[in-house]
């Protein structure tokens, strides 16, 4: 076998055989967080919940409902060994009615179990809205290339407004780490120390100089930024919290200040952009000017009214965004979000004494339809000489106002949630020329 391995050059790149001491490939060491899930061993797990640990410390202890669990009885061990819970004592002294404990199985933390078990200061968006939220963005982050200049091409910039607890910035920033250059090691395991006046702030600014993507996420309160920094920094050891800036303002004020500091003044600088914040549509020509052509703006409010709020801003302001869908999102259901037409309609024909048709609306891109009670799919249609005759009795009479066609599109029903707009930045100039303004 030694003499075949020497002839065949690829037997050199053959893994050896794996060891039956081969070290585990997970093991929890002090700092990590664990979860803890209950096994099923026995009825008294039935109605256990899981639980999310702190940083392991030696010290330290997991004091659950259904005993005690020391740090120590965790670091060491690998993902799935088990923990029992000690003899849970009564204030008096005597054991307790748990008196054999209960059994937990360790798992290494998920990043939707995280942002879910976490302690929260405000109601956070759910993991299954939140990744509805990337993947509208549809981003494609690249790291730069071999012999390429790291600062070459297009920084990727997203806008994040309204951090809340800090969810959809840890699912925006694993979106997006893969563009970013490593984080030197020696200054990676220095952040992460309890102590983070040890922290080589110069060196750290420096490499933040070379990242290629970046997320601002702006928080007008400076309690909720810091709570939500502090859960990015928690899931495991921070491997996502340098992609972000944290930054305690209001948003138009925000890009106020980015687009002074710039050395290409005004020019926007930003791919994307989310809103989730009270009063969106104030903001909306300040994101709008920020806005790549192109770019996707995607604004979260609890109530349709307040999406038909920022479309009507939109066409009474002029803003160069589009609305390309209104989806509605659901509560604990596993949804992509059910779609809305949601139309701003100007009336540009209107009905004249002696005319039989309905009203007639033009829509966005000149598209027209009739809004009567009859239903859309009722299959009943007018005959084309029939719409000559219609079209022939109408004059144009349009009073300048916009109109809402507001309905949810044909689907299953959604229970609760929000609701996302979904706006495109689209180049001023040519969309005038299109609708001929």
């Amino acid at each position: 076998m030694p003499l075949l391995r020497r002839c065949n050059p690829l037997a050199r790149l053959t893994p050896p055989p794996p060891s039956s001491h081969a070290r585990r490939l997970t093991t929890f060491r002090p700092g990590d967080r664990v979860l803890l899930r209950p096994t099923k061993v026995d009825r008294n797990t039935t109605y256990a919940s899981p639980i999310l640990t702190k940083p392991l410390n030696p010290s330290h202890r997991i004091d659950t409902p259904r005993g005690r669990i020391e740090h120590n009885e965790i670091v060491g061990k690998g993902v799935r060994d088990v923990v029992r819970t000690g003899v849970k004592k009564s204030g008096d002294g005597s054991p307790s009615a748990s008196r054999n404990g209960t059994e937990y199985r360790l798992h290494e933390v998920k990043l939707e179990e995280y942002v879910r078990l976490t302690r929260r200061l405000v109601t956070p968006l759910y993991p299954q809205d939140v990744q509805v939220i990337v993947g509208l963005m549809d981003l494609h982050p690249e790291p730069a290339r071999w012999g390429e200049d790291e600062n070459a091409g297009e920084r990727l910039e997203i806008l994040e407004a309204g951090t809340g607890h800090g969810t959809l910035t840890l699912y925006l920033s694993r979106a997006i780490h893969a563009a970013n250059p490593p984080m030197p090691r020696h200054l990676q395991a220095v952040k992460t120390e309890s102590s983070e006046e040890e922290a080589d702030d110069t060196a750290i600014d420096a490499w933040k100089s070379t990242r290629r993507a970046i997320i601002h996420s702006v928080e007008i309160s400076a309690k909720h930024s810091v709570h939500a920094e502090g859960v990015v920094k928690g899931f495991r050891h921070g491997i996502y919290t340098h992609n972000v800036a944290f930054h305690v303002d209001s948003v138009t004020p925000f890009i106020d200040s980015q687009q002074s500091s710039r050395k290409n003044g005004d020019q926007p600088f930003l791919s994307h952009a989310f809103l989730d914040l009270p009063g969106t549509e104030t903001h909306l020509a300040a994101v709008a000017s920020a806005l790549r052509t192109d770019g996707s703006l995607i604004v979260f409010c609890p109530s349709i009214t307040q999406i038909m709020a920022c479309l009507a801003t939109v066409k009474e302001d002029s803003l160069p965004l589009e609305l390309e869908k209104v989806l509605e999102l659901g509560v604990n259901g596993g949804t992509a979000g059910r779609e809305w037409d949601l139309r701003a309609v100007k009336p540009r024909v209107r009905q004249q004494p002696d005319a039989g048709a309905e009203p007639s609306v033009l829509g966005e891109g000149g598209e027209s339809g009739v809004e009567s009670d009859m239903r859309e799919d009722s299959g009943v249609d007018s005959s084309p000489s029939e719409k000559t005759e219609q079209s022939a009795k109408i004059a144009d009479d349009d009073d300048g106002g916009w109109e809402m066609i507001c309905r949810p599109k044909v689907g299953e029903l959604v229970v609760g949630g929000g609701f996302l707009g979904v706006f495109r930045k689209h180049h001023l100039l040519r969309k005038q020329d299109e609708v001929g303004i």
